[in-house]
């Protein structure tokens, strides 16, 4: 119902707009018939969208909030001036009054549709014409000849196209992104902590921060991942000019143990743009991250970089470009990384399967299990374990279900859940970028994985088609599913720093082109703050999702403790993410412990709303970065 909601105060704000115009117009000239009709449809209107900001409030003051007090002014003032001077026909509408109420109309249509700073645009523009056009009957008074009429309309109609053209100029020059930006400057959200230690110059560079037993002895797995074009086939026969690791996409599985040293060495052999590598999910030390702009530069065409980290946590994880992060994941520049446990064998009589779920061309094309579109068969002898890893490349949600065998769902994000209990089969929301983890033992009947379209079946034969007739697990519910565990800190305890990230849905521009903007407290990247943390600090995060999309945030270099959804508290297993998929009209409290100090990227995995300026940062006190981002570097993240 939310999306209900949402949407249609949405358009009726947009509906607004031109019939505020019509009415204006209208009134201001001399009362009629369609002054009437005009301003009895913009009451009508701002009646809608009081209806909707009251039903919004089922979901709380915050998502209610930011719409009444725009919405109630505006209909007192259009109801006022409609009643008192356009209804009766009085013997010319007050110009003042029908300015004001159309103005405060106006005001909260964008409000809402754009934003506060273009809503303050707007009531000057409306103060603006309303002065000129008091100025102007002051000098030409009376009535005037129908020539001279005509030529006053267009006049009048040729300001208001310069007018309205002015200020979508103004507003798309003023989207635009500086050339050079640094992650050490900036403003930042302490949180209720101490901001001490914040430096610009001086401190600790990101680029030190490379982990103090990434060179101790160990098993040291090494892999070269070399960035280059291929044309690669789908099982439709429809071939892609892809961006590939090593000739492949999905690139290379990378298999390790836990507690083995990680060594990558990425070549970048593309044509005219850099990459990097971003192992999504590992807490991997700060210089290590990937992030262009951030952590390092982007290597380019010709040029390497060797990676270094410890396998610490077992689990399923993927790695992919940080570079135009937005374009180059799509094209195919992806993996899958499994940390297998300490000193685990290799499975030999088990299948453990990896599927990576991606979609080609943009966000409506041809979804894939790996290059498979269509159906997949795998032959798997009866009473084989079978692990399935399925992860989720897109940035929007996707449902993979698992029906023919009982199943359990034994991690999520790379973490074990705790006293996972047998279902009779599966259908999970795996939000962008997320992992799950599945298991079965294979019965002598089929089983059937499916993910939104592209299919795999499991069987004896190995020859099996999908059974299209059976039922539909109900969905799971990470946040009851489980048994509770002890975790390293109380969801009740004392929290050193307390965040609120309210997204919003807003109509405009971002870097000097139209766009819609998924914001954060009301801003886009770069003038998100960076949220500024100790090291050791408990810190508690609220995603308040007041759009109709899903974000999937991603906090990079830690796992997010899940507390509560929608007021009510996680009562499975511990719910550890690095990646938390926020739908339209939820809120998510989160808390994490502060423990690996750098400058760490936090932002909407829908890497085409992060394109779009839904970044934010996370840093610790002392922490900088030597490097930039923007037109006039060779970094450009997302």
């Amino acid at each position: 119902m939310f999306l209900w909601v949402h949407y249609a105060d949405m358009v009726i704000a947009l509906a607004q707009l031109p019939v505020a115009m019509v009415a204006w117009r209208a009134a201001a000239d001399r009362p009629s018939r369609t002054s009437v009709v005009a301003f009895a449809v913009m009451v009508g209107t701002a009646v809608l969208r009081l209806a909707a900001g009251l039903l919004l409030l089922r979901w709380g003051w915050e998502f209610a909030g930011p719409r009444l007090p725009w919405v109630v002014p505006a209909l007192v003032a259009a109801a006022t001036v409609y009643l008192v001077w356009v209804r009766p026909a009085v013997s010319r509408a007050r110009v003042a009054a029908v300015a004001g109420a159309v103005g405060v109309v106006l005001v909260a249509a964008v409000a809402q549709l754009a934003g506060v700073g273009p809503a303050v645009v707007t009531g000057a523009a409306v103060l603006g014409a309303t002065a000129v056009g008091r100025a102007y009957r002051m000098a030409w008074p009376g009535p005037a000849s129908a020539r001279r009429g005509r030529w006053q309309a267009a006049v009048r109609a040729a300001a208001g196209v310069a007018l309205v053209a002015a200020v979508t100029v103004g507003l798309s020059t003023a989207s635009a992104l500086p050339a050079r930006s640094s992650m050490s400057g900036g403003t930042v959200d302490t949180g209720g902590g101490a901001a001490a230690g914040h430096e610009h110059r001086g401190g600790i560079s990101v680029t030190e921060l490379t982990g103090a037993d990434s060179t101790t002895d160990a098993a040291v797995r090494r892999f070269t991942l070399t960035a280059q074009e291929s044309t690669v086939r789908l099982d439709s026969g429809a071939q892609v000019a892809a961006w590939t690791f090593n000739g492949v996409t999905p690139g290379p599985q990378l298999v390790v143990h836990q507690g083995d040293l990680v060594e990558v060495t990425l070549v970048n052999r593309l044509p005219g743009v850099g990459v990097t590598v971003h192992w999504h999910g590992v807490d991997v030390p700060n210089a290590m991250d990937g992030v262009a702009g951030v952590t390092q530069d982007a290597v380019a065409p010709g040029a390497g970089f060797v990676y270094r980290f410890r396998a610490s946590q077992a689990g399923t994880y993927w790695y992919h470009s940080h570079e135009m992060s937005s374009v180059q994941v799509r094209r195919g520049l992806f993996g899958a990384l499994v940390v297998l446990p300490r000193d685990a064998p290799a499975p030999q009589d088990a299948l453990d399967e990896t599927v990576l779920r991606h979609t080609w061309g943009d966000e409506d094309g041809v979804a894939t299990l790996g290059l498979a579109a269509g159906v997949q068969r795998r032959s798997v002898p009866a009473g084989r374990p079978v692990r399935l890893r399925l992860v989720n490349t897109d940035g929007k949600p996707a449902t993979f279900a698992v029906t023919g065998a009982p199943v359990r769902v034994v991690a999520i994000d790379g973490t074990d859940v705790h006293e996972p209990g047998v279902l009779s089969g599966a259908r999970i929301l795996v939000g962008g970028g997320a992992r799950y983890d599945v298991e079965f033992t294979m019965p002598d009947a089929p089983v059937t994985l499916r993910a939104d379209g592209p299919a795999i079946v499991y069987s004896p034969g190995g020859d099996a088609g999908p059974d299209r007739a059976a039922t539909a697990p109900a969905l799971l519910d990470p946040a009851r599913y489980g048994t509770p565990a002890a975790t390293p800190f109380a969801p009740g305890g004392r929290f050193d720093r307390r965040f609120v990230l309210r997204i919003d849905e807003r109509l405009g521009f971002y870097d000097g082109r139209p766009a819609v903007r998924y914001t954060l407290n009301g801003a886009s990247f770069p003038d998100v703050p960076m949220l500024m943390v100790a090291d050791g600090d408990l810190v508690e995060v609220t995603y308040v999702n007041r759009s109709g999309q899903h974000h999937p945030m991603h906090l990079h270099g830690h796992h997010m403790l899940v507390l509560s959804r929608d007021g009510r508290a996680a009562t499975g297993s511990p719910w550890w993410v690095d990646t938390l998929d926020v739908g339209p009209g939820e809120t998510y409290r989160v808390a994490f412990r502060a423990d690996n100090p750098g400058l760490w990227m936090d932002h909407c995995h829908d890497l085409e709303h992060a394109a779009n300026g839904m970044i934010l940062h996370l840093g610790y006190t002392g922490v900088t970065s030597p490097f930039l981002t923007g037109s006039g570097t060779p970094n450009h993240p997302e």
